[in-house]
């Protein structure tokens, strides 16, 4: 994915092409002579441009909102394992040091390893063999008392919504939109901007700030799109905090 100052210089190079193309238009085609079209196709420029407007805000919504839950996903999963981590605290030894060891492990590996790895769209789980280990650990304890029953039964339960919430992330990391959506995005957009070109309008200053300004939002969208359709990669990107949190808080817990 592209970063903030390459994104900007897409922006500012569609921008420019797009007053480039205002520019030539007014050279080979007479402002006078596209004024008589304006009638024409005036009211089809504008259903054009409220079919587009409509289709960018709702795909600009839909990607925010899976955004939105990747992060949420990504805070619910650290809190699973520090869950685990602290529910640890009524199993006998040498389970319950075992078990605290693999979640700081877990909260480690996921930010120095699979975070990075996300970031650069690489499958790299090693997240697996610890929960893997983790779920033998647990199967030794033996629930001689109601308290060791007890806290089983939670960090069985803290450690299914967890691998829940690793595979939604993984389904996220590795999701992409549709190439026919980016297709009608991508054509939508050259068609309204060429089209806003196209409009013959006597103030020139005015009709290239027109254009200007559509462009820019319109390129604008498009790339917030393609940056928050990945939201583990690019400028914008879910970031590791709520790992990086609930493994001081373990570490301070171990301390104590």
């Amino acid at each position: 994915m592209l970063s903030y100052a390459q994104t900007s210089i897409v922006i500012c190079l569609s921008v420019a092409g797009a007053l480039l193309l205002v520019m030539v238009l007014n050279r080979l085609w007479p402002i006078q002579n596209r004024k008589l079209l304006n009638d024409v196709t005036g009211w089809q420029l504008g259903v054009l441009g409220t079919t587009y407007g409509v289709i960018l805000g709702f795909m600009l919504y839909t990607v925010w909102e899976g955004f939105r839950a990747a992060q949420i996903d990504a805070d619910l999963e650290a809190t699973s394992m520090l869950n685990v981590y602290r529910v640890a605290g009524g199993l006998p030894s040498p389970q319950k040091e075992r078990i605290r060891e693999l979640a700081r492990r877990y909260e480690s590996v996921v930010v120095k390893e699979e975070w990075p790895a996300m970031q650069h769209q690489q499958e790299d789980r090693p997240t697996t063999a610890v929960l893997g280990e983790m779920w033998q650990v647990l199967e030794t304890a033996k629930p001689e008392t109601a308290i060791v029953t007890n806290s089983i039964d939670h960090i069985q339960y803290a450690m299914s919504d967890l691998a829940e919430r690793r595979n939604m992330r993984e389904h996220q990391r590795s999701d992409q939109m549709p190439s026919l959506l980016w297709v009608l995005l991508v054509l939508g957009g050259g068609a309204t901007i060429v089209s806003s070109c196209l409009l013959g309008n006597d103030k020139k200053w005015l009709h290239y700030c027109q254009v200007g300004a559509l462009t820019f939002v319109v390129a604008t969208a498009l790339s917030a799109i393609a940056d928050l359709a990945r939201p583990y990669e690019g400028a914008v990107a879910v970031q590791p905090g709520s790992f990086v949190l609930a493994l001081k808080a373990m570490e301070s817990q171990e301390k104590h």
